[in-house]
Protein backbone atom coordinates (compact mmCIF):
# COMPACT_ATOMS: atom_id res chain seq x y z
CA UNK A 1 0.00 0.00 0.00
CA UNK A 2 2.84 2.34 0.82
CA UNK A 3 4.63 1.52 -2.43
CA UNK A 4 1.47 2.27 -4.42
CA UNK A 5 1.01 5.57 -2.64
CA UNK A 6 4.63 6.55 -3.22
CA UNK A 7 4.32 5.67 -6.91
CA UNK A 8 1.19 7.80 -7.32
CA UNK A 9 2.88 10.73 -5.55
CA UNK A 10 5.92 10.48 -7.81
CA UNK A 11 3.71 10.35 -10.91
CA UNK A 12 1.71 13.37 -9.74
CA UNK A 13 4.91 15.29 -8.98
CA UNK A 14 6.38 14.58 -12.40
CA UNK A 15 3.18 15.79 -14.08
CA UNK A 16 3.28 19.02 -12.05
CA UNK A 17 6.93 19.60 -13.00
CA UNK A 18 6.17 18.99 -16.67
CA UNK A 19 3.25 21.40 -16.61
CA UNK A 20 5.37 23.94 -14.76
CA UNK A 21 7.87 23.93 -17.62
CA UNK A 22 5.25 23.80 -20.37
CA UNK A 23 2.91 26.54 -19.27
CA UNK A 24 5.44 29.40 -19.46
CA UNK A 25 6.48 28.23 -22.90
CA UNK A 26 2.85 28.10 -24.04
CA UNK A 27 2.19 31.55 -22.60
CA UNK A 28 5.26 32.90 -24.35
CA UNK A 29 4.16 31.30 -27.59
CA UNK A 30 0.78 32.97 -27.53
CA UNK A 31 2.18 36.37 -26.60
CA UNK A 32 4.98 36.58 -29.21
CA UNK A 33 4.45 35.91 -32.92
CA UNK A 34 6.23 32.79 -34.14
CA UNK A 35 4.60 32.51 -37.57
CA UNK A 36 5.80 33.47 -41.01
CA UNK A 37 4.40 35.95 -43.50
CA UNK A 38 3.69 34.47 -46.92
CA UNK A 39 2.94 36.36 -50.13
CA UNK A 40 2.63 35.53 -53.83
CA UNK A 41 4.30 37.83 -56.34
CA UNK A 42 3.22 37.58 -59.99
CA UNK A 43 5.95 38.89 -62.27
CA UNK A 44 7.06 38.79 -65.89
CA UNK A 45 10.52 39.14 -67.45
CA UNK A 46 8.94 41.32 -70.14
CA UNK A 47 7.68 43.88 -67.58
CA UNK A 48 9.98 46.78 -66.67
CA UNK A 49 7.95 47.68 -63.56
CA UNK A 50 8.29 44.06 -62.37
CA UNK A 51 12.07 44.36 -62.68
CA UNK A 52 11.97 47.56 -60.68
CA UNK A 53 10.03 45.96 -57.81
CA UNK A 54 12.15 42.82 -57.99
CA UNK A 55 15.47 44.64 -57.75
CA UNK A 56 14.63 47.72 -55.65
CA UNK A 57 11.72 47.01 -53.31
CA UNK A 58 11.63 43.31 -52.40
CA UNK A 59 15.30 42.60 -51.51
CA UNK A 60 15.42 45.08 -48.57
CA UNK A 61 12.29 43.54 -47.03
CA UNK A 62 13.59 40.00 -47.47
CA UNK A 63 16.93 40.99 -45.94
CA UNK A 64 15.19 42.67 -43.01
CA UNK A 65 12.88 39.81 -42.07
CA UNK A 66 14.90 36.83 -43.32
CA UNK A 67 13.09 33.53 -42.98
CA UNK A 68 10.05 35.24 -41.45
CA UNK A 69 9.07 36.54 -44.89
CA UNK A 70 8.50 34.16 -47.79
CA UNK A 71 7.62 35.73 -51.13
CA UNK A 72 6.75 33.15 -53.78
CA UNK A 73 7.65 34.44 -57.24
CA UNK A 74 5.45 33.21 -60.08
CA UNK A 75 6.47 33.85 -63.69
CA UNK A 76 3.31 34.65 -65.67
CA UNK A 77 4.98 33.83 -69.00
CA UNK A 78 4.92 30.11 -68.13
CA UNK A 79 1.83 27.96 -68.54
CA UNK A 80 1.60 27.35 -64.80
CA UNK A 81 2.07 31.02 -63.95
CA UNK A 82 -0.46 32.16 -66.51
CA UNK A 83 -3.02 29.68 -65.19
CA UNK A 84 -2.47 30.73 -61.58
CA UNK A 85 -2.62 34.42 -62.50
CA UNK A 86 -5.96 33.97 -64.23
CA UNK A 87 -7.24 31.94 -61.28
CA UNK A 88 -6.14 34.65 -58.83
CA UNK A 89 -8.03 37.30 -60.82
CA UNK A 90 -11.20 35.25 -60.59
CA UNK A 91 -10.62 34.24 -56.97
CA UNK A 92 -10.25 37.82 -55.71
CA UNK A 93 -12.57 39.48 -58.27
CA UNK A 94 -9.84 41.81 -59.52
CA UNK A 95 -11.31 44.51 -61.82
CA UNK A 96 -10.24 44.46 -65.44
CA UNK A 97 -8.43 47.78 -65.17
CA UNK A 98 -6.23 46.39 -62.35
CA UNK A 99 -5.25 43.15 -64.03
CA UNK A 100 -1.59 43.27 -64.87
CA UNK A 101 1.93 42.74 -63.58
CA UNK A 102 3.46 43.24 -61.14
CA UNK A 103 0.83 41.92 -58.72
CA UNK A 104 1.42 40.84 -55.13
CA UNK A 105 -1.21 39.02 -53.05
CA UNK A 106 -0.74 38.88 -49.30
CA UNK A 107 -3.50 37.54 -47.09
CA UNK A 108 -6.66 38.83 -48.86
CA UNK A 109 -5.03 42.04 -50.11
CA UNK A 110 -4.16 42.48 -53.79
CA UNK A 111 -1.42 45.02 -54.56
CA UNK A 112 -0.89 46.03 -58.18
CA UNK A 113 1.82 48.17 -59.71
CA UNK A 114 5.30 49.48 -58.90
CA UNK A 115 3.86 52.26 -56.71
CA UNK A 116 1.27 50.34 -54.69
CA UNK A 117 3.47 47.38 -53.74
CA UNK A 118 6.38 49.30 -52.09
CA UNK A 119 3.96 51.74 -50.44
CA UNK A 120 1.76 49.17 -48.66
CA UNK A 121 3.77 45.94 -48.42
CA UNK A 122 6.14 46.91 -45.53
CA UNK A 123 3.26 47.89 -43.26
CA UNK A 124 1.28 44.74 -44.11
CA UNK A 125 4.28 42.53 -43.37
CA UNK A 126 4.88 44.20 -39.99
CA UNK A 127 1.20 43.91 -38.99
CA UNK A 128 0.95 40.26 -39.99
CA UNK A 129 4.13 39.34 -38.14
CA UNK A 130 2.79 41.03 -35.02
CA UNK A 131 -0.39 38.98 -35.41
CA UNK A 132 1.52 35.70 -35.68
CA UNK A 133 1.94 35.36 -39.44
CA UNK A 134 -0.41 34.22 -42.17
CA UNK A 135 -1.02 31.38 -44.57
CA UNK A 136 -0.68 31.32 -48.34
CA UNK A 137 -3.42 33.07 -50.34
CA UNK A 138 -6.32 30.79 -51.23
CA UNK A 139 -5.47 30.40 -54.92
CA UNK A 140 -6.46 26.99 -56.36
CA UNK A 141 -3.39 25.22 -57.73
CA UNK A 142 -0.90 27.32 -55.79
CA UNK A 143 0.55 24.20 -54.16
CA UNK A 144 1.99 23.25 -57.54
CA UNK A 145 3.97 26.49 -57.71
CA UNK A 146 5.17 25.98 -54.11
CA UNK A 147 6.32 22.46 -54.98
CA UNK A 148 8.09 23.80 -58.07
CA UNK A 149 9.98 26.33 -55.96
CA UNK A 150 11.06 23.56 -53.59
CA UNK A 151 12.23 21.48 -56.56
CA UNK A 152 14.33 24.35 -57.86
CA UNK A 153 15.95 24.73 -54.45
CA UNK A 154 16.69 21.01 -54.26
CA UNK A 155 18.12 20.99 -57.79
CA UNK A 156 20.88 23.41 -56.67
CA UNK A 157 21.49 24.82 -60.11
CA UNK A 158 21.04 21.61 -62.06
CA UNK A 159 18.43 21.37 -64.83
CA UNK A 160 15.06 20.61 -63.33
CA UNK A 161 14.46 17.56 -65.57
CA UNK A 162 17.75 16.08 -64.41
CA UNK A 163 16.89 16.54 -60.74
CA UNK A 164 13.49 14.92 -61.31
CA UNK A 165 15.02 12.03 -63.24
CA UNK A 166 17.47 11.26 -60.42
CA UNK A 167 14.73 11.00 -57.77
CA UNK A 168 13.87 7.43 -58.72
CA UNK A 169 16.72 6.48 -61.00
CA UNK A 170 16.02 2.73 -61.56
CA UNK A 171 12.35 3.16 -62.51
CA UNK A 172 12.93 6.38 -64.45
CA UNK A 173 15.77 4.71 -66.39
CA UNK A 174 13.41 1.89 -67.42
CA UNK A 175 10.85 4.48 -68.55
CA UNK A 176 13.52 6.35 -70.54
CA UNK A 177 14.66 3.16 -72.31
CA UNK A 178 11.07 2.27 -73.15
CA UNK A 179 10.52 5.82 -74.41
CA UNK A 180 13.47 5.53 -76.81
CA UNK A 181 12.19 2.21 -78.17
CA UNK A 182 8.69 3.63 -78.62
CA UNK A 183 10.01 6.65 -80.52
CA UNK A 184 12.01 4.35 -82.83
CA UNK A 185 8.89 2.26 -83.42
CA UNK A 186 6.85 5.41 -84.09
CA UNK A 187 9.28 6.34 -86.86
CA UNK A 188 9.06 2.81 -88.26
CA UNK A 189 5.25 2.96 -88.27
CA UNK A 190 5.42 5.74 -90.86
CA UNK A 191 6.83 3.27 -93.43
CA UNK A 192 4.16 0.84 -94.66
CA UNK A 193 6.67 -1.39 -96.47
CA UNK A 194 8.19 -2.49 -93.17
CA UNK A 195 4.90 -4.05 -92.04
CA UNK A 196 4.13 -6.28 -95.05
CA UNK A 197 5.78 -9.26 -93.36
CA UNK A 198 3.72 -12.45 -93.32
CA UNK A 199 4.95 -13.22 -89.80
CA UNK A 200 2.70 -10.51 -88.39
CA UNK A 201 -0.29 -11.94 -90.25
CA UNK A 202 0.42 -15.37 -88.76
CA UNK A 203 0.17 -14.15 -85.16
CA UNK A 204 -2.83 -15.98 -83.65
CA UNK A 205 -5.94 -13.97 -82.96
CA UNK A 206 -6.02 -15.09 -79.33
CA UNK A 207 -2.59 -13.51 -78.79
CA UNK A 208 -3.80 -10.14 -80.06
CA UNK A 209 -6.97 -10.30 -77.99
CA UNK A 210 -4.98 -11.42 -74.94
CA UNK A 211 -2.67 -8.40 -75.19
CA UNK A 212 -5.65 -6.05 -75.40
CA UNK A 213 -7.26 -7.79 -72.41
CA UNK A 214 -4.09 -7.30 -70.35
CA UNK A 215 -4.12 -3.60 -71.22
CA UNK A 216 -7.80 -3.38 -70.26
CA UNK A 217 -7.09 -5.07 -66.93
CA UNK A 218 -4.29 -2.61 -66.13
CA UNK A 219 -6.50 0.35 -67.03
CA UNK A 220 -9.36 -0.98 -64.89
CA UNK A 221 -7.02 -1.42 -61.92
CA UNK A 222 -5.67 2.13 -62.20
CA UNK A 223 -9.20 3.49 -62.63
CA UNK A 224 -10.25 1.69 -59.45
CA UNK A 225 -7.27 3.27 -57.65
CA UNK A 226 -8.32 6.73 -58.82
CA UNK A 227 -11.99 6.27 -57.92
CA UNK A 228 -11.46 4.70 -54.50
CA UNK A 229 -8.51 7.00 -53.66
CA UNK A 230 -6.47 4.01 -52.48
CA UNK A 231 -2.75 3.38 -52.84
CA UNK A 232 -1.62 1.34 -55.83
CA UNK A 233 0.72 -1.60 -55.42
CA UNK A 234 3.99 -0.50 -57.00
CA UNK A 235 6.48 -3.25 -56.22
CA UNK A 236 10.18 -2.77 -55.44
CA UNK A 237 10.72 0.15 -57.84
CA UNK A 238 8.62 3.02 -59.06
CA UNK A 239 6.29 5.50 -57.38
CA UNK A 240 2.88 4.75 -58.83
CA UNK A 241 0.98 6.81 -56.30
CA UNK A 242 3.01 9.94 -57.04
CA UNK A 243 2.02 9.61 -60.70
CA UNK A 244 -1.61 8.86 -59.84
CA UNK A 245 -1.80 11.92 -57.60
CA UNK A 246 -0.19 14.32 -60.09
CA UNK A 247 -2.25 16.73 -62.13
CA UNK A 248 -1.45 14.71 -65.25
CA UNK A 249 -3.62 11.87 -63.97
CA UNK A 250 -6.67 13.95 -64.91
CA UNK A 251 -7.21 15.02 -68.51
CA UNK A 252 -8.95 18.32 -69.25
CA UNK A 253 -9.62 18.71 -65.54
CA UNK A 254 -12.39 16.09 -65.39
CA UNK A 255 -11.42 12.91 -67.30
CA UNK A 256 -9.28 10.39 -65.39
CA UNK A 257 -6.45 9.14 -67.55
CA UNK A 258 -7.18 5.54 -66.55
CA UNK A 259 -10.78 5.90 -67.74
CA UNK A 260 -9.47 6.99 -71.12
CA UNK A 261 -7.40 3.79 -71.18
CA UNK A 262 -10.46 1.69 -70.33
CA UNK A 263 -12.37 3.31 -73.19
CA UNK A 264 -9.50 2.83 -75.62
CA UNK A 265 -8.87 -0.84 -74.88
CA UNK A 266 -12.61 -1.49 -74.78
CA UNK A 267 -13.00 0.01 -78.25
CA UNK A 268 -10.11 -2.09 -79.61
CA UNK A 269 -11.63 -5.29 -78.19
CA UNK A 270 -14.99 -4.31 -79.68
CA UNK A 271 -13.46 -4.20 -83.17
CA UNK A 272 -12.15 -7.76 -82.73
CA UNK A 273 -15.55 -9.02 -81.57
CA UNK A 274 -17.48 -7.20 -84.30
CA UNK A 275 -15.16 -8.42 -87.05
CA UNK A 276 -14.63 -12.02 -85.98
CA UNK A 277 -17.93 -13.05 -84.35
CA UNK A 278 -20.72 -10.56 -85.01
CA UNK A 279 -19.70 -9.92 -88.63
CA UNK A 280 -22.17 -7.11 -88.99
CA UNK A 281 -22.33 -4.45 -91.72
CA UNK A 282 -18.98 -2.86 -92.54
CA UNK A 283 -17.08 -5.50 -90.57
CA UNK A 284 -14.32 -5.09 -93.16
CA UNK A 285 -13.60 -1.62 -91.79
CA UNK A 286 -12.63 -2.99 -88.37
CA UNK A 287 -8.90 -3.48 -89.18
CA UNK A 288 -8.65 0.16 -90.19
CA UNK A 289 -10.58 1.37 -87.13
CA UNK A 290 -8.51 -0.84 -84.82
CA UNK A 291 -5.24 0.40 -86.30
CA UNK A 292 -6.24 4.05 -85.94
CA UNK A 293 -7.31 3.49 -82.32
CA UNK A 294 -4.06 1.68 -81.53
CA UNK A 295 -1.91 4.36 -83.16
CA UNK A 296 -3.68 7.11 -81.22
CA UNK A 297 -3.22 5.19 -77.96
CA UNK A 298 0.41 4.46 -78.86
CA UNK A 299 1.24 8.12 -79.50
CA UNK A 300 -0.60 9.12 -76.33
CA UNK A 301 1.42 6.52 -74.41
CA UNK A 302 4.65 8.07 -75.72
CA UNK A 303 3.62 11.40 -74.22
CA UNK A 304 2.70 9.82 -70.89
CA UNK A 305 5.94 7.83 -70.78
CA UNK A 306 7.89 11.05 -71.33
CA UNK A 307 6.04 12.88 -68.55
CA UNK A 308 6.85 10.32 -65.87
CA UNK A 309 10.67 10.47 -65.64
CA UNK A 310 11.27 14.00 -66.90
CA UNK A 311 8.29 16.08 -65.70
CA UNK A 312 6.68 14.26 -62.79
CA UNK A 313 9.93 12.74 -61.56
CA UNK A 314 8.32 9.38 -60.79
CA UNK A 315 7.45 6.30 -62.80
CA UNK A 316 4.36 4.10 -62.54
CA UNK A 317 5.11 0.49 -63.47
CA UNK A 318 1.42 -0.08 -64.25
CA UNK A 319 1.54 2.82 -66.70
CA UNK A 320 4.60 1.31 -68.40
CA UNK A 321 2.76 -2.00 -68.68
CA UNK A 322 -0.13 -0.23 -70.40
CA UNK A 323 2.29 1.53 -72.75
CA UNK A 324 3.84 -1.84 -73.69
CA UNK A 325 0.47 -3.47 -74.44
CA UNK A 326 -0.59 -0.50 -76.57
CA UNK A 327 2.74 -0.60 -78.42
CA UNK A 328 2.29 -4.31 -79.18
CA UNK A 329 -1.31 -3.73 -80.30
CA UNK A 330 -0.26 -1.01 -82.73
CA UNK A 331 2.57 -3.19 -84.09
CA UNK A 332 0.47 -6.32 -84.60
CA UNK A 333 -2.23 -4.38 -86.46
CA UNK A 334 0.12 -2.26 -88.57
CA UNK A 335 0.10 -4.61 -91.59
CA UNK A 336 -3.68 -4.86 -91.96
CA UNK A 337 -4.09 -1.22 -91.01
CA UNK A 338 -1.71 0.08 -93.65
CA UNK A 339 -3.32 -2.24 -96.20
CA UNK A 340 -6.72 -0.73 -95.46
CA UNK A 341 -5.32 2.79 -95.60
CA UNK A 342 -3.71 2.19 -98.98
CA UNK A 343 -6.96 0.73 -100.30
CA UNK A 344 -8.80 3.78 -99.00
CA UNK A 345 -6.28 6.07 -100.69
CA UNK A 346 -6.71 4.30 -104.06
CA UNK A 347 -10.49 4.01 -104.07
CA UNK A 348 -11.46 7.10 -102.13
CA UNK A 349 -14.10 7.15 -99.41
CA UNK A 350 -17.02 6.35 -101.70
CA UNK A 351 -15.26 3.48 -103.44
CA UNK A 352 -14.02 2.13 -100.13
CA UNK A 353 -17.52 2.09 -98.60
CA UNK A 354 -18.97 0.45 -101.74
CA UNK A 355 -16.30 -2.25 -101.48
CA UNK A 356 -17.25 -2.84 -97.84
CA UNK A 357 -20.91 -3.07 -98.80
CA UNK A 358 -20.14 -5.70 -101.46
CA UNK A 359 -18.08 -7.68 -98.95
CA UNK A 360 -20.95 -7.49 -96.45
CA UNK A 361 -23.44 -8.83 -99.06
CA UNK A 362 -21.15 -11.55 -100.37
CA UNK A 363 -21.53 -14.02 -97.45
CA UNK A 364 -25.34 -13.78 -97.68
CA UNK A 365 -25.22 -14.54 -101.43
CA UNK A 366 -22.88 -17.49 -100.92
CA UNK A 367 -25.12 -18.92 -98.18
CA UNK A 368 -28.19 -18.56 -100.40
CA UNK A 369 -26.60 -20.20 -103.48
CA UNK A 370 -24.56 -22.99 -101.90
CA UNK A 371 -27.48 -25.32 -100.88
CA UNK A 372 -29.05 -25.24 -104.35
CA UNK A 373 -25.75 -26.11 -105.93
CA UNK A 374 -25.45 -29.16 -103.70
CA UNK A 375 -29.12 -30.29 -104.02
CA UNK A 376 -29.22 -33.57 -105.97
CA UNK A 377 -32.62 -32.82 -107.39
CA UNK A 378 -31.33 -29.71 -109.15
CA UNK A 379 -28.03 -31.18 -110.35
CA UNK A 380 -27.58 -30.84 -114.15
CA UNK A 381 -26.38 -34.43 -114.50
CA UNK A 382 -29.37 -35.84 -112.62
CA UNK A 383 -31.82 -33.78 -114.71
CA UNK A 384 -30.24 -35.01 -117.99
CA UNK A 385 -30.43 -38.63 -116.82
CA UNK A 386 -34.10 -38.22 -115.99
CA UNK A 387 -34.81 -36.83 -119.47
CA UNK A 388 -33.10 -39.80 -121.17
CA UNK A 389 -35.00 -42.30 -118.99
CA UNK A 390 -38.26 -40.59 -119.90
CA UNK A 391 -37.51 -40.76 -123.59
CA UNK A 392 -36.67 -44.50 -123.39
CA UNK A 393 -39.95 -45.24 -121.61
CA UNK A 394 -41.82 -43.56 -124.37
Amino acid sequence: MKLRTMFLLLLLGSLLVTLGHALPALAQGTDSPTGKVRAVYFTSPLCSFCLQVEERDLPPLEAQYGEDLHILRVDTTTSLGQRLFQTAWDQYAVPLERRGTPTLIINDTVLVGAAEIPAQLPGLVADLLAAGGNDWPSIPGLEEAIALEEELEEAEGRPLWQARFLRDLPANAIAAILLVLMVILAVALTRPALWRSQSLARVPLWVKIGIALIGLGVALYLFNVEVTKTDAFCGPIGECNVVQQSRYAILFGFLPMALLGVIGYGAILTTYIYEQWLRGPYAGAMPLARFLLAVFGFLFSIWLTYLQPFVIGATCIWCLASAITMTLTASLNAGSGWGALQTLQKRGWKGYWRMLQREARRPAVEVATTPTARNPSTSPRRSDARKRSGQRRR
